[in-house]
């Protein structure tokens, strides 16, 4: 498994993942930097190793809150990966970066009906407030981290 930034070929299959987003601005996240993707680039079939072309897996979409924090927006990894780690993985490199980029603190949210708020908090998020958005049926809790 390989965790790197992501790169404009690799657009095509973050969209499947990612659909939270208009295509354009995904493409521009993709250019600043701010998408990482999760690859396997072997599977096993018949005890062989086989190389898949890109087999983005997971991604990570960051943005910055008032242009001066590290928000994470998006954390996704396909359903067959889940539960191996990698989730933590992709969260902690893009932790050493933004540390190593110079910031103090990264923050994220979650729904409140959602589990997602269960591993930020294990990893160290520390719930800072709430709020309703429109058309959400729940509150979106927001979620900070020293680094």
């Amino acid at each position: 498994m390989v965790i790197e930034l992501a790169l404009a070929k690799d657009k095509q299959k973050i969209a499947k993942l990612d659909n939270h987003i208009p295509s354009h601005c995904l493409g521009e996240c993709i250019h600043n930097g701010q998408v990482y993707v999760l690859k396997d680039d072997s599977i096993k079939n018949g005890g062989f190793n086989h190389r898949i072309k890109d087999p983005v897996v997971g991604v990570l979409r960051y943005s910055l809150f008032w242009q001066t924090i590290p928000f994470l927006d998006l954390l996704f990894i396909d359903e067959n990966y889940r539960n191996n780690g990698y989730g933590t993985q992709m969260i902690n490199r893009w932790e050493s970066t933004m540390k190593i980029m110079g910031y103090k603190y990264v923050m994220t949210s979650t729904q409140a009906d959602e589990d997602a708020w269960c591993f930020y908090e294990k990893l160290g998020y520390k719930k800072v407030g709430s709020f309703l958005p429109p058309e959400q049926e729940t509150n979106e809790w927001i979620y900070s981290k020293k680094l």
